[in-house]
């Protein structure tokens, strides 16, 4: 009933399930365990919280062709795990990529429709001066001609 047994190239340890085992020899009752290690992979095994292994579940040894599958699906399902871990990064990276390109694209809009706008008050402003210009020259000569024509009555007048 020795922790040694569970295993001797440990790269993986158990997985553990709630069940009513057997006795330690502390007295305290295991529960149902799976290991996962490279000499007994996926054999079921009780453990006790406090000791460790208490003795196997399954008493026969696994076969080679069985400990082989097991083996070979277990490095299948950490190929998988990396690369979900790697799938979800990318998706991470690229959910950020979009945010911010999006913000940028929303920024490049608006800049263009800040740079048309400004056109347009500028053609606004250039048309606004040249009427204030023609304005100016049409007083001005309303002006020269009422000053001229108020001459032209005033000499009439003196002359009769």
């Amino acid at each position: 009933m020795a922790k040694s047994e569970s295993s001797s190239s440990g790269a993986r340890s158990y997985y553990k399930k709630k069940f009513d085992g057997p006795l330690c020899f502390c007295k305290k009752r295991s529960s149902m365990a799976k290991a996962w290690t490279d000499d007994n992979p996926g054999r079921r095994f009780w453990l006790c919280d406090s000791h460790g292994f208490v003795e196997w579940v399954d008493k026969e040894e696994q076969n080679d062709w069985q400990k082989q599958s097991l083996l070979e699906a277990r490095g299948v399902m950490d190929r998988q795990r990396e690369e979900i871990k790697s799938l979800q990064q990318c998706v991470r990276t690229t959910s950020q990529q979009a945010t911010t390109g999006d913000s940028t694209a929303l920024l490049l809009e608006e800049g263009d429709r800040l740079a048309e706008e400004k056109k347009k008050l500028e053609i606004a402003l250039i048309t606004a001066v040249e009427k204030e210009k023609l304005l100016r020259q049409f007083l001005g000569l309303s002006w020269e001609g009422f000053i001229v024509i108020t001459i032209i009555i005033v000499f009439i007048m003196l002359k009769k």
